[in-house]
């Protein structure tokens, strides 16, 4: 076995916190960032906005100066958190070498393969 087949997971740190409103307390979604949200109060670092009701999140420059859509009033941050992801690099389908009979589902790929190798060559 290679050290490519088992290289070491990444892992990454997120801060995750709830933007809620001030005036009428409604929840105008979650941001998070790798960065710390509270850090260097002078350094504006790009943060990920998601929404409720939306799919994808977007980039918001500027997170300090959103405000609700209900009431137009100045949002907070609130129960946040520390979130680590585990990013792996493993190619799962690489089978290693195995002691013994193969499983059948493997056995049913290979003789898919081999059925289809030759009809192309056919």
């Amino acid at each position: 076995m290679s050290s490519e087949t088992f290289s070491k997971p990444q892992r990454r740190s997120f801060f995750v916190a709830d933007l809620k409103c001030y005036m009428c307390g409604s929840v105008y979604g979650s941001i998070e960032s790798e960065q710390s949200l509270t850090a260097a109060p002078g350094i504006v670092r790009p943060v990920l906005l998601r929404q409720p009701g939306h799919d994808q999140p977007v980039q918001a420059v500027n997170w300090k100066h959103l405000r609700c859509d209900r009431c137009n009033g100045p949002l907070f941050l609130d129960e946040t958190d520390v979130v680590t992801r585990r990013y792996d690099n493993y190619n799962w389908l690489d089978e290693r070498p195995r002691r013994g009979r193969p499983p059948k589902r493997l056995i049913e790929e290979r003789r898919r393969e081999r059925d289809l190798l030759e009809s192309q060559a056919a």
